[in-house]
């Protein structure tokens, strides 16, 4: 015999993937459930516990269960694609919000972050994507103004590699990139507004971007929430 609490269980869970209850919503309090399968508060609290253990909702002090987003949006590493273009292509909406646009000089500290020899000039950027409503990625890019002049925070907002490809007539070519597991900073809190209390760690995607003559004219450091996305990448096996 089925205990009802895993009745109850998968008939929230089957609610949540029919979008009964939407990614970021709240579920009906614990009185309401009670109330709803006519039963007891531990039958339901035993429901919540699974669902919560298997990372379908989350429990918010003082506000109920929050239903978890498994929305996960697809990144091609090997590829050189712009959140214009992956808009355009995967059919979500974003917000892009820029809070720094500055002109800067390579010092000794940026040189070590950026790459780029001291006494270079750059574009300093920030920029956050809101994702469906979530904000999900910081962008942080220092682009050399020596080589991709006039750009402008209007620029930044829409697609810079659009205005370097069809105005600047300049060949994105390729990019080297790494990634790793970030602890989250304060800034990262102040930005990526609601990311979860208990998540400590962002998922870090560092590169360095190339025009097709080799030069060096990019340093990008995007910060992602880890429960946004999914990085695809293609590998083939090298034979010898």
């Amino acid at each position: 015999m089925i205990p009802l609490y895993f009745k109850i269980y998968q008939q929230v869970k089957d609610d949540i993937s029919n979008n009964v209850y939407p990614a970021n919503s709240f579920l009906p309090s614990e009185n309401e459930l009670v109330a709803q399968f006519h039963t007891s508060r531990d039958t339901i609290r035993k429901a919540l516990a699974k669902l919560d253990e298997e990372g379908l909702i989350q429990k918010r002090r003082g506000k109920g269960s929050q239903v978890i987003s498994h929305q996960l949006r697809h990144f091609p590493i090997s590829g050189l694609t712009s959140f214009h273009e992956l808009k355009q292509l995967q059919k979500f909406q974003v917000v892009t919000e820029v809070p720094i646009f500055e002109r800067i000089t390579v010092t000794t500290g940026t040189k070590n972050i950026t790459l780029f020899p001291v006494g270079t000039p750059l574009f300093h950027i920030v920029r956050v994507r809101i994702i469906d409503g979530i904000h999900s990625v910081i962008d942080e890019d220092y682009i050399r103004s020596d080589v991709i002049s006039n750009l402008t925070k209007d620029i930044a907002q829409h697609s810079i590699y659009e205005y370097i490809e069809k105005s600047l007539n300049l060949s994105v070519a390729y990019a080297e990139k790494t990634i790793t597991a970030q602890l989250i900073t304060n800034r990262d809190r102040e930005l990526l507004v609601g990311l979860p209390e208990e998540e400590n760690r962002l998922i870090q995607v560092e590169s360095q971007g190339y025009l097709a003559d080799t030069t060096y004219f990019q340093h990008t450091i995007a910060r992602h929430r880890p429960d946004q996305f999914q990085f695809d990448e293609f590998a083939r096996r090298q034979t010898t």
